[in-house]
């Protein structure tokens, strides 16, 4: 019951300070809001919304690797390993690693970097990611880095039904962040205008009301 009277009492409120307003500014108070709607807009837009997850087999005690998605790095870590024997007689260096890291959906191409004394090799491939599903890429080092989609979900070749390419969703963005300002400047234009209109009124008024005053008392 509280909560109702509150929201009618804020109602009642933003109602009497809209009617205060010219048209002109209650307009550009709708321009703001449509702007904001945009912002959300380009703001989901610019969030990841896949996921894709490194599964790594090598045979390094230490080894650094390094991510890249479309070109820009997006993780570097350091992988360890551990020497284990094999019939109680030969040693051999074994590791695993995996990561989760969030990627956007649509076409991208990954590509991973491994680093370890005597060894230096990066190997790239495509795929393509969709929205709420997890892609697994499995890296082995063996004497060339190789890379493997273990799920269909960030297969290349996989069609994502609902996203759309990278390259469009930032043109997009940069679309709506431009339009975006575009309408806060010239909302913020008017509504200045409008508040210095209404306080030379305001002004005027009280000089015209001292001065009848003035007339009256002598």
């Amino acid at each position: 019951m509280g909560l109702r009277v509150w929201l009618a009492d804020a109602r009642a409120l933003l109602a009497s300070a809209l009617s205060r307003l010219s048209p002109k500014a209650r307009f550009a108070l709708g321009l703001a809001f449509l702007a904001m709607v945009l912002l959300g807009i380009c703001a989901f837009l610019s969030l990841p919304s896949a996921t894709l997850k490194l599964v790594c087999r090598h045979d390094f005690r230490s080894a650094d690797i390094t991510v890249s998605i479309d070109g820009a790095v997006v993780h570097t870590d350091t992988v360890t390993g551990a020497v284990r024997k094999r019939f109680g007689v030969l040693e051999k260096t074994e590791g695993t690693y995996t990561r989760t890291l969030l990627v956007g959906s649509g076409r991208h191409l990954v590509e991973v970097r491994l680093r370890a004394p005597g060894y230096d090799h990066t190997r790239s491939i495509p795929g393509d990611f969709i929205r709420g599903k997890e892609s697994v890429l499995s890296l082995d080092s063996g004497r060339d880095l190789s890379l493997a989609w273990r799920s269909a979900g960030g297969g290349a070749g996989a069609a994502d039904a609902a996203g759309a390419s990278p390259s469009w969703f930032k043109y997009a963005g940069s679309v709506l962040m431009t339009i975006f300002g575009s309408i806060v400047s010239a909302s913020m234009g008017v509504l200045v205008q409008d508040f210095l209109r209404a306080r030379k009124a305001r002004l005027g008024e009280t000089g015209r009301v001292q001065t009848e005053g003035s007339k009256i008392g002598s």
